[in-house]
């Protein structure tokens, strides 16, 4: 996958593209990257697809602005804007966690260039915990900044978001989640989107209430060990929050299917795909 870059009102954005074919924009989980998508994009790119893996603002490669309000209003007119510069109309939005808000947050409210839904263990079904509420606080912010990057916090965090995190939770794994919060760039900028909790939340922003009004095909992909939005509980919210939405859940799997099971989720998205250009093409 090739790195691109370009600036949409005002701030510079990265992603990762590969394929030809219907446009997949893949949206990466906080703290994380486009990076992420590497394996899970590669293969969408093989069955027939252009694939974007966009790092979104203040995270990856694209720009770290700390003295702006984050919002969900604000991604989606950005994800509208790279589609604008792309020459796109439309994409197939698939979404990790926080990217999961992200593209539902874009669905709501940019409609028109969303063809479809494909949203991995992903965010705004359920209430954040209000530890998470209080990230943005002048003087509790960088205690938990702090706190969340220290070594011994960044192995419990990952080791606990897989079902098996031998192979997968190494030295060079978490020196990579460890530097997403290091630094003055990184931690200026994920201290302003913490203070932007209210913009940036679905039930503070009403968006929530308007998943109702989602009509795009929507797949909801969940790992069966899933400890940070449990299946049993957020899955099944999210499948009847969404007109017919489609759960699947894939076996000994964690918070990160596009990690810990790339093949698996690549054949539920691709099949979803091929389903979805067939009855309404973008």
């Amino acid at each position: 996958m090739d790195s691109h870059y370009l600036t949409v009102d005002g701030y510079r954005l990265h992603w990762l593209e590969l394929g030809r074919g219907p446009a997949v924009l893949m949206i990466h989980g906080f703290a994380r990257s486009a990076e992420d998508w590497r394996t899970t994009g590669s293969a969408l790119a093989s069955m027939g697809y252009r694939v974007l893996a966009v790092d979104a603002l203040g995270f990856g490669r694209s720009d770290k602005p700390d003295k702006i309000r984050y919002s969900l209003a604000l991604m989606a007119k950005l994800f509208a804007g790279l589609l604008d510069g792309l020459g796109l109309e439309r994409a197939f939005f698939v979404g990790h966690s926080m990217g999961g808000k992200y593209a539902l947050g874009t669905a709501v409210l940019q409609p028109d260039r969303v063809a479809g839904l494909g949203l991995v263990g992903s965010d705004g079904f359920v209430r954040s915990p209000v530890l998470t509420q209080t990230g943005g606080w002048p003087v509790v912010g960088h205690m938990l900044l702090w706190l969340s990057s220290r070594p011994f916090v960044v192995r419990a965090m990952y080791e606990a978001s897989f079902a098996n995190p031998k192979p997968i939770v190494t030295e060079d794994f978490l020196a990579i989640g460890r530097a997403a919060m290091l630094g003055p760039e990184n931690s200026r900028a994920l201290m302003s989107l913490s203070r932007c909790y209210a913009t940036i939340d679905v039930n503070r922003t009403g968006i929530r209430k308007r998943f109702s009004q989602i009509k795009v095909p929507t797949l909801l992909i969940w790992g069966d060990q899933d400890r940070v939005f449990p299946v049993e509980r957020t899955g099944r919210i999210a499948a009847a929050s969404i007109p017919g939405a489609h759960l699947a859940v894939i076996p000994n799997c964690g918070h990160f299917p596009h990690l810990e099971t790339p093949r698996a989720l690549a054949g539920l998205l691709g099949g979803f795909l091929a389903h979805t250009s067939q009855v309404a093409p973008w």
